[in-house]
C-alpha cells in the first residue's frame, strides 16, 4: 500500500496481539511507525495523522468512526484477516538500514503543540544491547507491557524481549489502571521485570503491606520517565527487599534511555542518582558557554552519541535549536535537553530538575 522505507505508517489500536502484528507488519515493510493512542481527543488524533500525513493508518472496526478520515487508507486487523490472506506471507526486502527512521512519536512540547520526534534503528537497537548485555535475560523470564505506544519506553518493553525470544504478557489497559488488577496479573503470569514510572511504583507499594508476598517472581524493577524520590526508593527496599531497583534516565529525542543507577538500599544522600551513560552514549554537564561544569557544580545536561534521535518531524526549526553542534567532536551531534544535574564525587549524575517550567501530567 505504499508503505517502505522512510514511508510512514500509522497505528491506532487497543494493546492487544495484533497491535504487535501492525507494528512488526509497518516495520517489515521498512516504513516507520506512527502510534496514535486511542484515548487521545479527537482534535490531537486530528493534527498528528495530518501533520504525519500517514497514507495507511492500521486500526481496529470499533475505532475507524472515531478516527478522521482525511484521505487516510484504514486496514482493520480484527475484521479483515480474509483481504489480508490473500497476500504473500513471504518477509518482504525491506531495505531498512541503521539509519533509517524506526518510529515518530509524537510527544507534547512545553506549548502542548504536539512534535513528532523521528527515532532510528540504531539507537532502539543500542538501548537494547546494552540492557542485553547489562541485565541479560535469564531462563524462564517473563516480561510484561502494558506501556502506551505514544510513549517511548514501550519500544524496550515490546521489542526487548520480543528479539531475545522471551516470553511477553501483554496487560490491557483497564488492569493496569487498577492497582490491585495489575498485581493480580503480575502475579499469576510470574512476571520477572517491570518497566514502570516511580508514581505507578508508589501505587503499587501502597497497595500491600507485604507486596514481596504477592509478586515473588518480579525481581527486576526499571524506573524512568520521572524522578524517583529517595522516600520511594527507601519504601520499594523495605516492602521488596530481594528485589533490583534500577533509575533510568533519558527521553524520547535519545531513544529511551541513556544512564543508569542501581539504587541500593545504603544512603543515597539527598537525591536518587540517575548513575552513568550506557554503551556509546556520551553526557555532557555545560554551562551557558557550552563549558564542562565542575563537580557539584549545576549544568544543563546535554546527550551525544548513537542513542539521538534524527530530530523533529516538520520541525527543523526547533531539530536545529536542539539538536546542536558538538563543541568537542568536529562533524557530532548532540541535544540539548533542557534538564539540569551535577556530578557527584563518585562520578555519577544526579538530576536536578528543568530549566523551564515544565508541567508533567
Amino acid at each position: 500500500l505504499g508503505v517502505g522505507n522512510e514511508q510512514l505508517g500509522g497505528i491506532c489500536m487497543d494493546r492487544s496481539l495484533e497491535m504487535l502484528v501492525g507494528l512488526l507488519g509497518i516495520l517489515k515493510a521498512g516504513g516507520a511507525y506512527v502510534p496514535l493512542d486511542p484515548g487521545y481527543p479527537e482534535a490531537r488524533l486530528t493534527y498528528m495523522l495530518k501533520d504525519s500525513r500517514v497514507a495507511v493508518l492500521v486500526t481496529q472496526a470499533r475505532l475507524k468512526d472515531h478516527l478522521p478520515a482525511a484521505g487516510t487508507q484504514m486496514i482493520c486487523l480484527d475484521s479483515e484477516w480474509e483481504r489480508i490472506s490473500q497476500e504473500s506471507k513471504k518477509n518482504p526486502e525491506s531495505g531498512a538500514r541503521s539509519d533509517h527512521l524506526a518510529y515518530v512519536i509524537y510527544t507534547s512540547g512545553s506549548t502542548g503543540k504536539p512534535k513528532g520526534v523521528m527515532g532510528l534503528h540504531c539507537g532502539a537497537v543500542n538501548r537494547f544491547n546494552w540492557m542485553w548485555k547489562t541485565y541479560p535475560f535469564e531462563a524462564e523470564e517473563v516480561c510484561c507491557q502494558k506501556t502506551s505506544l505514544s510513549f517511548v519506553d514501550s519500544v524496550w518493553e515490546i521489542f526487548g524481549p520480543l528479539l531475545q525470544g522471551v516470553q511477553t504478557v501483554i496487560i490491557p489497559d483497564e488492569k493496569v489502571k487498577d492497582p490491585h488488577l495489575l498485581i493480580q496479573e503480575l502475579a499469576s503470569n510470574h512476571v520477572t521485570r517491570i518497566v514502570l514510572v516511580p508514581s505507578l511504583l508508589r501505587v503499587m507499594l501502597e497497595a500491600y503491606d507485604e507486596l514481596n508476598k504477592h509478586l515473588p517472581d518480579l525481581k527486576m524493577w526499571v524506573t524512568s520517565g520521572e524522578e524517583i524520590s529517595v522516600e520511594l526508593a527507601q519504601r520499594f527496599h523495605q516492602r521488596l527487599p530481594q528485589g533490583l531497583l534500577i533509575n533510568l534516565y533519558g527521553s524520547s529525542e535519545v531513544s529511551a534511555d541513556v544512564t543508569f543507577y542501581e539504587v541500593g538500599a545504603g544512603d543515597l544522600g539527598s537525591r536518587v542518582p540517575i548513575g552513568r551513560p550506557i554503551d556509546n552514549t556520551r553526557v555532557y554537564l555545560l554551562d551557558s558557554r557550552l563549558q564542562p561544569v565542575p563537580i557539584g557544580v549545576r549544568g544543563e545536561i546535554y546527550i551525544g552519541g548513537d542513542n539521538l534521535a534524527q530530530g523533529y518531524f516538520n520541525r527543523a526549526d526547533l531539530t536545529s535549536e536542539r539538536f546542536i553542534a558538538d563543541p568537542f567532536r568536529e562533524g557530532e551531534v548532540i541535544y540539548k535537553t533542557g534538564d539540569l544535574g551535577r556530578y557527584r564525587i563518585d562520578g555519577n549524575i544526579e538530576y536536578l530538575g528543568r530549566m523551564d517550567h515544565q508541567i508533567k501530567i
